[in-house]
């Protein structure tokens, strides 16, 4: 790519950019939009605004080509100019900066399900965009077919504009194994947990230098996926089988415990990654892409890339994704990746332009906007065949030899969910990705067991308080203690005592809260 379509912000610049562009005086004040006030509706087939207008837009993101040929059709369609502001590190922590002080750009991006979100809404720093839903339409639409938008409201209230999946290639946190292994050594693929430890076992034996089992990060990133294959789940989740539905924290019964017996089982036979406590993502991806590890439980597309660098080493080596394997319960269950995103797309409430920002911001939820955002421009990135839009043969091409096209090519047509969409319609993904991609995602989705992650309910004021207070508490004994279980340190003969500790600590009342306030959603 031409390097001058690359454009990456220093923190101190982007910080003192984004302070010099909102009208951020200590003297200022929030100025609200009254809920009885009447929007002023767009007209139809209008652009979002009259005369042209330049918003400012802060995102989190390690690099965008800013000079994409969409910013130029974007303007054409909205009569609205993007001027993006790019943080590439710390991003969550330079958007809590800017919320603390109330100095917001036009338009922000805040992480779903964080506390900045709810304070910002609460203070009246962001817009409320339920007062301007007639200039919302196309948003307005999807929220009738999709409730689980309204979990995101703050006291009854839309904030943000979400982004949502209109179609993915289906993703899950799924069993990755050396497929060409098992056929090697003539092992069948496992069915059980305890296949799985055999299997691990075996290879281990056959490559004693080898790490079958890796992971990144933490114990949460270790134990979400399996915990959960298990019949539990990692601190406090929605199990569909209890009761035909219902929030748990895993730790404080007795379900998790074989978890940790498992997993602790695998640590101390060497067939668990000494360093998965540690490990970076970039370091868990490296040791599979290696060979030095053999498994993974976690982000099924990244075996495309490993099977990839996997080929100079072993031509026949290669990531599968298995079968669910039954549980000590005799259930197979895995988690897929959610159908939305969540990630809120905010709107400062000091722009003199909220009507226009509202009309520019519904207008990437329409067929026009959510193609090309997926897509690009048309004749210049694609082409409509049969009424479909086919990525052009030329663009393929730059992009086919490279490590990860559909990524690469995303970031260079500046489309996508890392990029600008909001509705974000992966079918490109189809095209660019490697077959084994949607061979996995016809597994994914076909295959009985596997659910979505489920959105948490909305809370009321007094309930937000109390889990944070009782989430401090408990998720903090839990993150201290997981990895001493699995490592040794603390036998798992004390678990009892210790899921106690939880319950004494308020985890059954952080349950309570979930399911109350998810029973009260159900009701609306």
């Amino acid at each position: 790519m031409n390097k001058q379509g690359k454009v990456l912000l220093s923190s101190m610049a982007l910080m003192l950019t984004v302070t010099a562009c909102s009208d951020s005086s200590s003297k200022q004040t929030v100025k609200e939009v009254p809920s009885t006030s009447t929007p002023k509706p767009a007209a139809a087939g209008s652009k979002a605004s009259d005369v042209p207008l330049t918003v400012k837009i802060l995102k989190g993101s390690s690099n965008i080509n800013l000079q994409a040929p969409l910013f130029d059709y974007i303007f054409e369609k909205t009569n609205v100019k993007i001027q993006l502001e790019l943080v590439t590190t710390n991003f969550e922590q330079k958007a809590q900066t800017i919320i603390a002080t109330n100095s917001l750009p036009d338009i922000m991006e805040v992480a779903y399900g964080k506390q900045m979100y709810v304070d910002g809404a609460k203070n009246g720093l962001f817009l409320p965009i339920s007062d301007y839903m007639s200039d919302a339409p196309n948003l307005a639409k999807i929220m009738k077919e999709n409730k689980e938008i309204a979990k995101n409201n703050i006291d009854g209230k839309i904030y943000s504009f979400p982004k949502l999946g209109a179609w993915k290639l289906q993703l899950a946190q799924g069993a990755m194994i050396r497929y060409d292994l098992l056929e090697e050594l003539g092992l069948e693929a496992p069915k059980t947990f305890d296949d799985l430890y055999k299997v691990l076992k075996k290879f281990k034996e056959k490559y004693p230098n080898s790490i079958p089992y890796t992971g990144r990060e933490n114990a949460f990133n270790l134990l979400k996926p399996l915990a959960f294959a298990m019949g539990s789940g990692n601190r406090i989740y929605y199990d569909p089988n209890i009761e035909g539905g219902k929030y748990v924290y895993g730790q404080a019964h007795p379900e998790f415990k074989p978890v940790l017996e498992f997993m602790s089982k695998l640590f101390k036979e060497k067939l668990l990654d000494p360093d998965y406590a540690v490990n970076t993502a970039d370091a868990m991806k490296e040791k599979l892409a290696s060979g030095r590890s053999l498994f993974y439980y976690d982000n099924n597309s990244f075996g495309v890339n490993f099977n990839e660098a996997l080929k100079p080493i072993n031509p026949k080596a290669r990531f599968e994704l298995l079968p669910l394997m039954k549980n000590d319960r005799g259930q197979t269950r895995g988690w897929m990746y959610k159908k939305d995103w969540m990630h809120n797309i905010v709107i400062s409430s000091k722009t003199k332009n909220p009507h226009e920002l509202v009309r520019f911001l519904d207008w990437f939820y329409g067929e026009e906007g959510t193609r090309a955002t997926a897509y690009g421009v048309e004749g210049v990135n694609y082409k409509m065949e049969n009424g479909k839009p086919v990525i052009l043969d030329s663009v393929l091409q730059k992009y086919a030899q490279m490590k990860d096209p559909f990524r690469n090519m995303q970031t260079d047509l500046a489309t996508g969910f890392e990029q600008l969409a909001l509705n974000v319609d992966e079918h490109p993904m189809v095209e660019t990705s490697a077959p084994e991609l949607v061979k996995w995602k016809d597994m994914i989705t076909t295959e009985k067991g596997y659910v979505y992650e489920v959105v948490a309910p909305p809370f009321t004021n007094d309930e937000l308080s109390r889990l944070k207070t009782l989430q401090s508490k408990v998720d903090t004994l839990v993150d201290q203690e997981m990895d001493k279980f699995i490592i040794g340190v603390r036998p798992v003969s004390d678990f009892d005592k210790f899921s106690q500790q939880l319950i004494d600590s308020g985890a059954l009342e952080i349950e309570k809260i979930y399911n109350e306030a998810n029973q009260r959603y159900l009701k609306q």
